[in-house]
């Protein structure tokens, strides 16, 4: 008992301790190599998780989307990405839909090769994964009338079992 009360103190100092501002530093860093840049953010660190409030996409000087809040939760057995209220830009909305209430993209190390996305907003809802190894995404999108005011995805998804699927790869 007293080894788990132990290991459960490390862990959680561990946790409070994780840079999580310079991990999303290195986020930002990877994401200006393929010219996505994000501005004006602002940076709460929670203790056990990075709150970043307010922040814009911007693409080849273009600003492609708004999100009202982002919140990384690095709990290193299960680590989760959750984006709140993304506003797309109209000049982009016929590629993308206008809004998207919650995007959350989680690692467990109990599946260490993928990642589990799931998404609410305009369209519907979806969920998928992401392969690591395979560098593959695949998103499964609810058929729901939302979903074909989107012609454009409509036209890069293919009907399934589970629904209508977007397929591509990293």
């Amino acid at each position: 008992m007293k080894r788990l009360l132990y290991v459960l103190y490390v862990l959680v100092i561990a946790i409070v301790l994780i840079p999580k501002e310079k991990m999303f530093y290195t986020l930002e860093g990877v994401l200006a190599e393929n010219q996505i840049f994000l501005n004006n953010e602002t940076l709460s660190d929670r203790f056990i998780s990075l709150e970043i409030d307010n922040t814009q996409v911007m693409a080849d000087h273009l600003n492609v989307a708004s999100i009202k809040q982002m919140r990384f939760t690095p709990w290193i057995i299960y680590n989760r990405f959750s984006l709140s209220e993304i506003e797309v830009s109209p000049q982009f909305r016929t590629f993308f839909p206008g809004k998207a209430d919650n995007v959350v993209v989680s690692y467990s190390i109990l599946h260490p090769l993928s990642l589990s996305i799931r998404a609410d907003g305009d369209f519907g809802s979806c969920e998928g994964s992401a392969d690591l190894i395979k560098g593959t995404v695949r998103v499964v999108f609810a058929q729901t009338p939302k979903l074909r005011n989107y012609p454009l995805l409509v036209l890069k998804l293919h009907q399934e079992k589970e629904g209508m699927v977007y397929e591509s790869d990293f």
